[in-house]
């Protein structure tokens, strides 16, 4: 699978050094990264190479494997919890650090303004075939993947206006996907996760960061000067290193094992 890889990927990231490194650190994100966006959000499940994939690099010496994604705890668990890799739910609110260890929060967010989200939400799902929310522990997502494209276009941009006004000054942020709008507590973002993992590393671990969204420049931002932070697909990104799909970030994973 190596020989997928694309050239900036086999050039750039300096695979000989990952390769080399006392100790390596991988932060990944799911959707988008390891997996390709799928209709519905519970369509988008691992599938058996990706499994194979994580728990391989789990197992390298000297490896640590971080997923770090959106998802609520619950569907990580379900989906990955068997792997020995840390996993990390809700861009950073929640973290397990082991198989069978409890999950646990990073913060104690102000959801004030959660109810008032939901009742906006809900009302958009009704006059938008197609469209879903996704309710999470601390956050809410509007999706309209399956949406007829000019409609999921203009009620986006509605949503945004109406959300804009309706969190002023409260403890939430919104956030901008791939056909998804997301809420969520403010203050809560990859980013926080990497300093205290750094602090725990050994002498010289190198940190690699890959994410596709706007969470993502979160922890891109957070990494070390030497990590290697690594932006997929074709938007803009302050992350260095450019992938296309979850098939070269795929190739890419496995090279590193090689």
């Amino acid at each position: 699978m190596a020989g997928l890889m694309g050239e900036l990927a086999r050039d750039l990231a300096g695979l000989p050094r990952l390769r080399a490194a006392p100790a390596l650190v991988l932060f990944l994100d799911y959707d988008g990264t390891l997996v390709p966006f799928q209709p519905t959000p519970e369509e988008a499940s691992p599938d058996p190479e990706l499994l194979t994939l994580l728990r391989a690099l789990a197992q390298r010496p000297r490896t640590q494997v971080h997923v770090v994604s959106g998802r609520p705890p619950a569907v990580l668990e379900a989906w990955l919890g068997a792997l020995p890799i840390a996993l990390h739910a809700e861009h950073g609110l929640w973290s397990r650090p082991t198989p069978g260890t409890a999950w646990r929060p990073h913060a104690a967010p102000d959801l004030g303004w959660q109810a008032a989200v939901r009742a906006l939400y809900r009302a958009t799902v009704a006059v938008t075939p197609g469209s879903l929310v996704e309710e999470k522990t601390a956050g809410l997502a509007w999706h309209y993947r399956m949406v007829e494209s000019h409609l999921g276009d203009l009620r986006a941009a509605e949503l945004i206006t109406q959300l804009r006004g309706l969190l002023d000054g409260a403890a939430a942020e919104v956030l901008l996907g791939d056909k998804v709008i997301e809420v969520r507590p403010r203050g809560v973002h990859k980013g926080v996760l990497v300093a205290p993992v750094l602090a725990a590393a050994p002498l010289g671990t190198v940190l690699v960061g890959i994410g596709d969204d706007q969470t993502d420049e979160d922890l891109f931002a957070a990494l070390p000067p030497d990590a290697v932070a690594i932006h997929v697909g074709a938007t803009p990104s302050r992350a260095p290193l450019h992938l296309p799909d979850v098939g070269e970030v795929r190739a890419f994973l496995w090279a590193i094992l090689a």
